[in-house]
Formats: structure tokens, sequence, C-alpha cells
């Protein structure tokens, strides 16, 4: 499986370093170093695969052989603490063949390093056997200047600090809180080393990173990816490994046990266990996800008891329905059509705004501009003798706005300022138009969508509803007017959309209705157990309770009659001879008259 891994160091003299030195060690050459007389052989020659150089345009043709030139570029740095190379150490994917190794390090290097003016050496190593194919990249630490074919002039330079309004910081005595001055009486200014090599910015090394990623995806499958990022940067909580090297892969083979790989051990351990975990509970939330889904739909087949509606009279209301969908279009249109009108006008406000006050953006760069079109035009005013160093400052100066444009104004594709005047005149009116344009985007996109949606609208207004838009408008008034007439009816219960809450209690019995399917029957309250009627028992409470009977029946007459004056006199007369009158109950006849019977 294809590993990631890019590392630079530096070749420096002040660790003790040397370029020809290394160069005899990732090439496994003898090399004899010229300004110091040495010659060094570090062997190992059956490590290395091969070894290549790459030279920039305009490099000479003497450089192609690496031995001079590292010597060429130890002879030309004269410090003692200079840094005469970079080592780049990349790892190279199992999958590739030799020929992909090569062809995906030289345009690497092509693209990366000889586009910029460097020259390199590469060398692909392995471990002997065929295992741990890496390669090592030694780059001269000096630019070659195309024009002449020589090494670049300069590394670093010293500049002028700046404070945010582009001027120099005076140089303050902490003793007397004045300005310095030399012998001369000049004042002086706070100065700063600014390095002129790419390879010591960190924006250079992180595409020099990210470039071999995409190199070797480029050759790789999608299976087989490989990834610059950290696992921080990945959003990965997995725990890195460490790097092993040599000297710890070298005990392991001889039977010991190394304290790196043991490290490395134990978190690939612990990751894949990690993995497996997440992975089984991805598994047991998947299938609850299931079964909670299922129970779900389970109770909303118990809940959902589907009740034959009645569909209201929705032909009265279909003219008032068709009515009013022509009016919502009709104000509908107006509503936008309203809109239109306020974001036009927002838009000829804002264009007059623009041409007599501008925006804080706009005031910003064109500050920043206008620094670096000073000191462009000073250069091109100077006399013959002073303008190569004003030449030089106004480049300065154009890099130093140019980043602090890069700050003030984020969005601006083109942010590098020119150093010449009349090319800083163009620019500055193109960043003003653009700043305008994006200041003004969100209003003219505004005005074009509603202009969008009122055509829209308007063609829709011109259309006749359709029925179905006209039926169901209809159907919703008729159930509205009944829900009104009888607020305690549901004229029509609508079908479960699945945001009803459920009913997740467990009834006894399915069969019987629950809560939500029907609402419960009015319970009355328990009344106290009515005593049963006593027994007559004596013949003065048979004779008081039919003179309380007859009383009653009495009065009922008398309020039947003063209801109905109009109508002839019905009396009622009690009939003896009726066994099913009720006045005869308990009554008994003879053959000489009648008389109450026990």
């Amino acid at each position: 499986m294809a590993i990631y891994h890019l590392s630079v160091s530096n070749v420096s003299r002040a660790s003790g370093s040397k370029a020809t030195a290394t160069l005899s060690y990732i090439s496994g050459r003898r090399v004899h170093d010229e300004r110091r007389g040495e010659t060094y052989d570090y062997g190992r020659k059956e490590r290395v695969l091969r070894v290549g150089t790459l030279l920039p345009e305009g490099a000479p043709a003497e450089y192609a052989d690496p031995a001079v030139l590292f010597n060429a570029v130890e002879l030309h740095e004269t410090g003692r603490t200079a840094r005469t190379a970079k080592k780049i150490v990349v790892a190279l994917p199992r999958e590739f063949t030799p020929r992909q190794r090569v062809q995906a390090l030289e345009e690497y290097i092509r693209e990366n390093l000889n586009a910029d003016g460097y020259a390199a050496t590469y060398a692909i190593h392995d471990d002997g056997r065929g295992n741990n194919p890496h390669a090592h990249i030694l780059v001269a630490n000096r630019q070659i200047d195309p024009a002449t074919g020589g090494w670049a002039r300069l590394k670093q330079r010293m500049e002028y600090v700046l404070d945010e309004r582009g001027e120099r910081v005076p140089l303050i005595d902490p003793e007397t809180g004045r300005q310095k001055t030399d012998k001369r009486g000049r004042r002086q200014w706070k100065r700063t080393s600014v390095s002129l090599n790419p390879l010591d910015r960190k924006a250079k090394l992180k595409a020099l990173r990210e470039s071999w990623a995409k190199t070797c995806n480029a050759r790789l499958d999608e299976t087989a990816r490989i990834d610059h990022r950290s696992l921080e940067d990945q959003g990965s909580d997995l725990e890195p490994t460490i790097h092993e090297g040599y000297a710890a892969r070298a005990i392991e083979r001889a039977g010991g046990v190394s304290e790196r790989c043991q490290t490395n051990r134990e978190i690939r351990r612990s990751n894949s266990l990690l993995t497996a975990i997440r992975t089984e509970l991805g598994r047991i939330f998947d299938r609850l996800g299931e079964l909670f889904a299922a129970k779900i739909r389970q109770l909303r087949q118990r809940q959902a008891r589907p009740e034959p509606a009645r569909e209201p009279n929705w032909r009265y209301f279909e003219g008032d329905a068709r009515r009013q969908l022509e009016a919502d279009r009709a104000d509908h249109t107006a509503a936008i059509r309203g809109k239109l009108m306020g974001a036009k006008a927002d838009v000829r406000n804002r264009e007059e705004w623009w041409r007599s006050h501008g925006t804080e953006e706009f005031e910003a760069a064109k500050q920043i501009i206008d620094v670096a079109r000073a000191a462009s035009r000073e250069a091109r005013d100077a006399n013959v003798f002073k303008r190569g160093r004003l030449l030089r400052n106004a480049e300065q100066v154009a890099g130093e706005q140019s980043e602090k444009l890069r700050g003030a104004v984020p969005w601006l594709e083109d942010t590098d300022i020119p150093s010449d005047w009349d090319q800083a005149n163009r620019f500055r009116m193109r960043a003003t138009k653009a700043i305008h344009d994006h200041d003004m985007q969100p209003r003219t996109r505004l005005v074009a969508e509603l202009e969008r949606r009122l055509e829209q609208a308007e063609r829709a207004e011109g259309e006749k509803p359709s029925p179905e838009q006209v039926k169901a408008l209809a159907l919703r008034m008729a159930e509205q007017r009944a829900q009104a007439e009888n607020p305690t009816q549901d004229t029509k219960r609508p079908a479960p959309s699945g945001d009803e809450p459920l009913d997740l209690s467990e009834p006894e019995d399915w069969g019987e209705a629950s809560p939500q399917e029907r609402p419960q029957a009015r319970e009355t309250p328990p009344q106290a157990p009515q005593e049963p009627p006593k027994p007559i028992r004596t013949k003065k409470a048979l004779t008081d309770r039919f003179k309380t009977r007859l009383d009653e029946r009495l009065a009922e007459n008398e309020r039947k009659q003063a209801e109905k004056q109009a109508e002839p006199d019905m009396e009622e007369t009690w009939d003896l001879s009726d066994p099913a009158d009720p006045l005869n109950i308990g009554m008994g006849w003879g053959t000489g008259g009648h008389g109450l019977g026990l």
C-alpha cells in the first residue's frame, strides 16, 4: 500500500555538512571536494538504483555532472554558516514500476524546482531487496540566472521596515528616546533581512508537499491514493505512526526489538482496534435504525384508521376559489414588481454613492496602490545614477503593497501590483473596476432574479387556474365553512402524513380503538344505589297513596286545559269499570259496590 512521506532538510556548514559529501552518500560515488581538498566515498552502491541530474533553463552544460554542479555551489558560497543545498527525501509508492518512478521524480523536479531556476540531482534507493523504495533530491540552494548562466547574485537583502502607511520606521535610541543618527548626522531607519530564496518560504514548502501527492496520485489507482495532509488536518482521530528509520529496521532484521518499531506496532494495533470498534458500532446503529423504523411503521399502521370521509360540496365554492387564485396571482405579481422597483432604486442609489464616496475596501486599496505608484513614479523620474536603486526599491514596495492588498481585499484575484508606472496606473483602474463590480454584484444579481421571477409571475397571471388547483382550494373553503358551522365535527380527517405524534402505549386489546383513533365515550359519574320501594302493608298507607296520585292527576289535567283553551274540554274521567286505569290499582269489585282491597 502506498504511503506518503516528504521531508526537507538543509545542508549547512554550520552543522558540519557539505553538499559534496551529501552527493557522495546519495549517489554511491566517489566525489572530490575542490574547496577543502577532500574526497568522499560512502559506498553502498547496491542500494542506489538510478542517479540523474536536471538543470533549469540557461544552466551551463557542465553542470550535468553532479560533482561539477555541487563543487561550483561550494566554491561560490563563502560564508562560514552558508546553506549550500537542500535535501528532499520522498517515499516512492510500491505500486510504481521502475519507469513510473523515474517519470514521477523528473516531472516533479521540472515543475517545482527547475521552473524556479534550481538545479537538482536525484537518486533512487531501496534496501537492497526491493523494499522501502525512496528517492533523495539534492537541490543547489542558489538559483541560476537564465540570462547569464551564473548563480543568482542575492539570496537575501536588507529592506526598510514600513509602517501601516507605507512609511519607514525610525530607529529610536532607548537612552534619549530620539531617532539615531550616524557619524555624518544622517538619520537611521529600521531595516530587516528579507530572503529572496523561494525554498526558504513556508508557502513554497507546502506547495512542494502538495505537488508530490498530486504527481503520485496521477499515476495511482483510486484505491491507492496518498494524502499529503496530516491526520489532524484530515479530521481523523487515529494516532499517527512515527518514522522508524534504517537503524531501527536493521535491529529488527537482526532479531532484536526496536523501540521505534515496537511503538509503531502498538499504534497500528490500537488504530485497527479503533477502526473495528467503529465498524461494529456502525453496524449496530444501522440495525437499531432498521428496527426502530420498522416499529414506527407498525405503530403508524395501528394508529392510522382510515375512515370514510364525505367529500364536502366544493362546487358551491368553485367560483370563489377561481377568483381567489386569480387575485393571489395578481397580488404576487404586484409584490414582485414592488420589490423589483425597490431593487432598481437601490442600484441607482449605490451607483450615485460610488460616484461621490466609494467604499472602505476601495479607499484602502487605493491608498495601498498609490504607495506603490509613488515609488514607481519616483523611479521613473530619477536620473541615471539613482534609477537602478529606485527601481529595486519600487519592486520591493510593489511586493509589500501587494501583500497588504491581499490582506485588505482578499477576494481580489489579481493583487500583484506592477513596479512600472504605466502598468501600475492600469492596474489601479482594473482594481477599481473589480471592487466596484464586486460591490454592485449582489444588487444587480437581485435585480436579475426579480426580473426573472416577475416574468414568470406575469406569465402565470395570464394563464387560467387549472381545474386541480380550483378544486383543491374549493375543498379547503368548504372544509373551513363546515368547521366554522360545526366546530365539534371533524368534516374530513386527513390521511396520516408521518408527522403526527405516535401513541407508544401498548393497549391490552389492539382490537379496541386507541385514544388517537376515536374520542373516548363520556363517562357518567357513579350514582348512589337507590333503595327499592318499601311494600305497602297497611290500609291507611294505601289510601294515602291513592289520594296523592289522584291529586297529581287532577293537577296535570288542569294544566293541560289551561294550555289548550281553544280546544274543547276533554275532561278525563275515572272509569271504575276499567281495570287498566292506573287509578284502579289495588281496587276490588263486588256485587253490591266497590271498595279497597289489600
